[in-house]
């Protein structure tokens, strides 16, 4: 993969997992589903796919259904090329012909999460055409807007020169200030922030990130430990004690019983010991160092 990411397929799916290719993200973004379709979206939440598709009712043929079963299709396990070339033709088919801008920004968003599944030593090049297309023609709808941190997300992984990477990231960056939905925000710059964890050497714009993520909130109380660990740790790195201190100390307030406070506590006491140093190197003189 050149000079992109040095992970492996595994890893790019799983990201693309959490970022939502499944049942219960549509299901949290359109709300409930039709009435004869909900027993097939309870069961494709739970991850039984085969019972869902099962449950579809025979005679179901409007356009949430055909949504519906395109869904189905490409999340059916074992996974088949046919299942998901089948998933792709009813998806693009919505997309173009759908009746309302959401439910065609939908289908376009899980076909090209669809395209996605047919990466294998490549990146999904198809994928990341479509989820530009998506954010240009739908930017106002939730599913044009994470279709932004989709394209985040997959331009860490093309297999171009580094200094291209970081300047289409810049760029893509440079988009994000339209996100109107702040759960489609915080997401983006989590991806961002991992992203150039992972490209390496980019640890500063990694913690911007955090921290604007850390102003947005996170929904779940454990990733909010995991953030202000993250950040602190982060912070330490480069050589920002002030900062570090703050999030250390918001994380023993919340979690003082987690198993990384004892670290925690012992990270904050070095912290103060290295900056005892420092003002005693001053007084006496001496240029402190770090």
């Amino acid at each position: 993969m050149g000079l992109a990411l040095k992970c492996g397929a595994s890893v790019l799916l799983g990201w693309l997992a959490v970022m939502g290719m499944t049942m219960p993200l549509v299901a949290s973004v359109i709300g409930a589903p039709p009435q004869e379709l909900e027993q097939v979206w309870r069961l494709g939440a739970q991850g039984r796919f085969d019972d869902a598709a099962a449950a579809m009712p025979a005679n179901a043929s409007d356009e949430e259904a055909k949504f519906t079963r395109a869904v189905l299709l490409f999340n059916r396990q074992p996974r088949t090329g046919a299942d998901i070339a089948r998933a792709i033709e009813r998806l693009s088919e919505l997309t173009e012909h759908g009746t309302t801008a959401e439910l065609r920004a939908r289908s376009l968003y899980f076909w090209a999460g669809a395209e996605t599944l047919r990466f294998r030593d490549a990146p999904p090049v198809a994928a990341l055409h479509l989820y530009e297309r998506l954010w240009r023609d739908y930017p106002g709808e939730t599913y044009g807007q994470r279709a932004l941190a989709q394209q985040l997300l997959l331009t860490f992984y093309t297999a171009e020169p580094r200094v291209r990477i970081l300047a289409r990231c810049a760029e893509i960056v440079r988009q994000a200030e339209a996100i109107t939905d702040r759960v489609v925000r915080s997401q983006f710059h989590q991806v961002a922030a991992r992203g150039y964890l992972q490209l390496g050497g980019e640890e500063a714009l990694a913690l911007e990130h955090l921290l604007k993520v850390g102003e947005l909130g996170v929904s779940r109380r454990e990733a909010r430990g995991d953030l202000q660990v993250s950040i602190g740790q982060l912070a330490t790195e480069l050589g920002r004690p002030g900062l570090a201190r703050e999030y250390y100390n918001e994380f023993l307030q919340e979690f003082p019983r987690d198993p990384r406070a004892y670290t925690i506590r012992a990270r904050l006491a070095a912290i103060s010991a290295e900056e005892q140093s420092d003002s005693d190197g001053v007084i006496g003189g001496k240029r402190p160092t770090r």
